[in-house]
């Protein structure tokens, strides 16, 4: 097999059935570790109110959604952090294309799969405690949930931020999660540094505060002073730009980083 090969759909099957088989048990044993954990905090977050409603433990299921799955991606590539097993790995007979849609897949699907399924399992454990000590089962709203919580956006900034963290762990192989989120920062505070000079340019003296605005969608200024006191009123961008903005964030963002850490990892060297 050669190197530069693109794409083999039976090679790439024969190297998922690989990797499958080589980590397994420790996708396993993170179904158990999640299960558990999930429980913990399920256990800790709720009161000893008899009305356990199933919406008051989605910000559970979120943030720990957001954390272990940002950390698992970031581990992706800590073989190359290795000389020796960064060798192997990329003189493994697969292309570079192949490996990293395997780790791709692994790290979106493959975990969103196993965390659902922990969840799920941690949610029947804590609703058979409550009931075996308060007779009561937990109250499943997650129809009312759906309806007036936009909770897709959740699974969308989710896939963002998944992204940001491949790309990060194919850049930094140790210490990556750290890194990448620091660097993030960094960057999110530098894009709201130049958005509040074009404000200040743009809205000078009108402006509201120094800091009262988000990043291309909202802007607060001072529209006159009455007997009441001041006005202030929300400047808002189009509807129009907000879906263009709103697609772009979730539709186009992940594959162009996505792109980028395949790109990156085509070109490593040891």
């Amino acid at each position: 097999m050669q190197a530069n090969n693109l794409f083999s759909p039976v090679r790439f099957g024969w190297y998922m059935r690989k990797h499958l088989q080589d980590n397994y048990r420790l996708y396993g044993m993170s179904v158990i570790v999640l299960t558990v954990l999930s429980l913990a905090l399920l256990l800790l977050s709720t009161t000893d109110n008899f009305s356990i409603k199933a919406s008051g433990l989605m910000p559970v299921f979120f943030i720990g959604m957001y954390a272990t799955g940002l950390i698992f991606t970031s581990l992706c590539f800590a073989e190359l952090g290795n000389k020796q097993q960064g060798i192997d790995y990329l003189l493994f007979p697969a292309s570079h294309l192949e490996k990293f849609i395997s780790t791709l897949l692994v790290t979106t699907v493959g975990f969103l799969l196993l965390y659902h399924v922990a969840f799920y399992l941690a949610y029947q454990m804590m609703d058979f405690i409550i009931y075996t000590k308060k007779s009561v089962h937990i109250v499943n709203d997650l129809k009312e949930f759906a309806v007036d919580t936009p909770w897709q956006y959740f699974y969308s900034i989710w896939f963002v931020a998944q992204a940001f963290m491949l790309l990060g762990a194919v850049y930094f192989q140790k210490y990556s999660f750290i890194k990448t989120i620091f660097l993030l920062a960094v960057f999110l505070f530098c894009l709201y540094l130049v958005n509040t000079l074009f404000v200040l340019l743009f809205f000078g003296k009108i402006l509201d505060e120094w800091y009262s605005h988000f990043p291309f969608i909202v802007v607060q200024i001072q529209k006159g002073v009455t007997a009441e006191g001041e006005v202030h009123d929300l400047l808002i961008i189009p509807e129009t730009l907000q879906q263009i903005f709103r697609f772009a964030a979730q539709y186009l963002l992940p594959p162009i980083l996505w792109t980028l850490a395949y790109v990156r990892l085509r070109d490593k060297e040891i």
